[in-house]
């Protein structure tokens, strides 16, 4: 299965491609953990990608990606659920925190 592919069957938002979030470390190592059916709840798979990306502490403009993919996430519970994991990250300032307001306005 292409990266491409999975990322369909998964539901992510074609934008963890264009900016560059959807690696090829991140998709194999999904990849490998994949079963048939997975697709039935896809988005514990998106939610592992954030997770990926929060446990890699990641940079200011890569908090700020997370929190854009976060904002266009099939799943809103999902999205508001790993705001609250950015917003504890070490980089994490008031320019992203009125970035994370314009996306999600609370």
């Amino acid at each position: 299965m292409t990266k491409i592919e999975f990322m369909k069957l998964m539901r992510f938002p074609e934008e963890w491609l264009g900016m560059g979030m959807y690696t090829d470390e991140l998709f194999s190592l999904q990849l490998s953990g994949y079963t048939p059916g997975d697709e039935e709840g896809a988005e514990h798979d998106r939610n592992g990608a954030f997770h990926w990306w929060l446990r890699q502490q990641p940079t200011k403009e890569q908090l700020r990606s997370i929190l854009r993919l976060a904002s266009l996430d099939p799943d809103p519970a999902l999205g508001n659920d790993v705001r609250t994991y950015v917003r504890v990250a070490k980089e994490f300032d008031e320019e992203l925190a009125a970035y994370d307001k314009e996306l999600f306005g609370s």
